[in-house]
């Protein structure tokens, strides 16, 4: 990684606790692989039933032990047959999907926070601590005591009008709010596309779109994640409204506090910029940490993003607290 620093630069207890987790790695043999990328990106819109509530049910239990035969019986398939079917829709299996996504969060953790490693493992679902650092070097190629020295001194600094805009960010309380949602897959680029697709989707299942309340929920950072495999769900507040054989699935926003900042404008670099401002110029000098969950900050939209044109938006960013 570039900016990598000197053994002379690092702290006794650094050094240590890179020490104590490098002597964790059982070296493969030479020819051995390391984590398998997955086969292919998953799929740009998740629009199989099945598969969503899969997705859903594995991504709602962040730090809980999940065995393939539980999803699979929520989903009423055998095993077997969903192993292969995941696999087919996804590009990697249950337990890849399951592997990545929670040491990816692992490693944004390590990125913003400063939780013992330790605590980072359990937020994981990691019970074991050498296991943990095992699964996250196949992953990352560094131990974690060094991915966060490396990723820290390698973050972005904000920009002047990040730092102002710092000064506008608000916490609030948010209560609980159910939601239907719709899993997406890429970068920040596409997700004006995405909302088109939603709202077009919403009018062919008969969603009453007229009042409708759009939220769009981030799983994974851009600091971490691969553009191809960044999670997105575009979702409305659910009015009672019967999901069933349609490609929504149930979500809920779980109440909290949250830091929250407004922006009216173009959605590119708007949102960038407005999550910069809020995860990279406020929090590190607010005192506060972001909350270790596996549902991601929000967006909530001040007028309905698949009708906007050209590009404009007016949203509310929100990142949850600790």
């Amino acid at each position: 990684m570039d900016g990598d620093c000197p053994d002379s630069d690092l702290i006794p207890g650094v050094r240590s606790a890179i020490d104590w987790e490098l002597a964790q790695i059982v070296q493969p043999p030479p020819a051995a692989p390391l984590t398998p990328a997955p086969r292919r990106p998953p799929p740009r819109c998740l629009d199989d039933p099945r598969i969503a509530r899969a997705v859903r049910l594995l991504d709602g239990v962040p730090a809980a032990p999940l065995g393939l035969d539980a999803v699979a019986e929520y989903v009423d398939l055998s095993p077997f047959h969903f192993q292969r079917y995941f696999q087919e829709v996804m590009g990697e299996s249950p337990s890849a999907y399951l592997r990545r996504t929670r040491l990816d969060r692992a490693a944004m953790g390590l990125l913003m926070g400063a939780e013992s490693v330790m605590q980072v493992a359990l937020d994981a679902g990691y019970a074991s601590h050498e296991a943990f650092i095992r699964a996250f070097q196949r992953r990352f190629g560094r131990v974690p005591s060094q991915y966060r020295l490396f990723a820290q001194r390698n973050r972005p600094l904000p920009t002047p009008q990040q730092c102002e805009l710092a000064a506008q960010v608000r916490v609030q309380v948010v209560k609980p709010l159910p939601l239907l949602a719709m899993r997406f897959h890429g970068s920040y680029v596409d997700r004006e596309e995405y909302w088109r697709i939603f709202g077009d989707y919403l009018r062919r299942i008969g969603f009453p779109l007229e009042e409708a309340q759009a939220l769009g929920v981030s799983l994974d950072g851009s600091l971490v994640t691969p553009a191809e495999q960044i999670r997105y769900d575009c979702a409305v507040i659910d009015p009672g409204f019967d999901p069933t054989a349609t490609a929504l699935t149930r979500h809920s926003l779980p109440a909290g506090r949250y830091a929250t900042l407004r922006f009216d404008g173009a959605y590119l670099p708007g949102i960038v910029n407005t999550l910069s401002s809020v995860a990279i110029a406020w929090l590190p000098a607010s005192g506060e940490k972001l909350k270790p969950v596996n549902n991601g900050g929000f967006e909530l939209f001040h007028t309905p993003p698949w009708a906007q044109g050209g590009g404009r938006q007016s949203v509310t960013v929100a990142l949850p607290l600790a």
